[in-house]
């Protein structure tokens, strides 16, 4: 039996044949043609124009102060018109300043800073003053029907007065040697009421506040 191989049709060649003559297959042949051989040309960038800058214009106010009248108005800032109730109340406040000054530069001296250490680092009689005060005239109207009792208590507040007395001018003649010592050329004017003042007063209620505790050596 012979063999033989079928006739195989090669539809790509005449398919491209039939397209080639036909005439619509011609022109779409001519026009890829032709934009094959045309050079593709470039796409320009479309560049937006530049925003405009808005000039904002602010009107003057007023016209320009001349230099006397900038002076004045300098002038007038440093040193305003006060009016009378005005200048009463700067010059009261400018005193009591003037006075907080004076004070504390007072306070501040090396004379009373040692006696406000002389008197703090020991007890004193006179500390018990105001207490004691506090009781005799308790005692005397409790006893206000007993007139010899009564008048007992009013004199043992003069006792402790003497007493007081006393131990403040021992005090006083045992500061004056240490402030000859420490500081020999601080006037003494004031310094012994000083001393008896700062006695008088409780400890926690002194001003300035004690530095030092009682039975340090200053």
């Amino acid at each position: 039996m012979a063999l033989f191989r079928p006739y195989e049709r090669k539809q790509s060649t005449s398919t491209d044949r039939m397209a080639a003559l036909t005439p619509k297959g011609a022109k779409a042949a001519a026009k890829a043609e032709k934009a094959a051989a045309q050079p593709s040309t470039p796409v320009e960038p479309v560049v937006e124009p530049p925003a405009q800058k808005i000039k904002v214009t602010r009107k003057k106010e007023g016209a320009t102060p001349s230099r006397r009248q900038a002076e004045a108005a300098r002038m007038d800032r440093l040193h305003p018109t006060l009016t009378p109730k005005q200048q009463r109340k700067a010059d009261a406040q400018a005193r009591s300043q003037a006075r907080m000054d004076a004070w504390e530069r007072t306070e501040n001296s090396p004379a009373r800073a040692l006696a406000r250490d002389y008197v703090d680092t020991r007890w004193t009689v006179a500390e018990f003053m105001l207490p004691a005060m506090i009781l005799v005239m308790v005692g005397v109207m409790v006893t206000m029907q007993n007139p010899v009792l009564s008048s007992y208590i009013a004199m043992g507040l003069w006792v402790l007065l003497a007493i007081t007395i006393i131990n403040v001018a021992i005090m006083w003649r045992g500061f004056k040697k240490l402030l000859a010592e420490r500081h020999p050329n601080e006037p003494r004017r004031g310094l012994l009421v000083y001393m008896f003042n700062r006695a008088l007063m409780i400890r926690r209620f002194r001003q300035p506040g004690p530095r030092v505790k009682r039975g340090e050596a200053i």
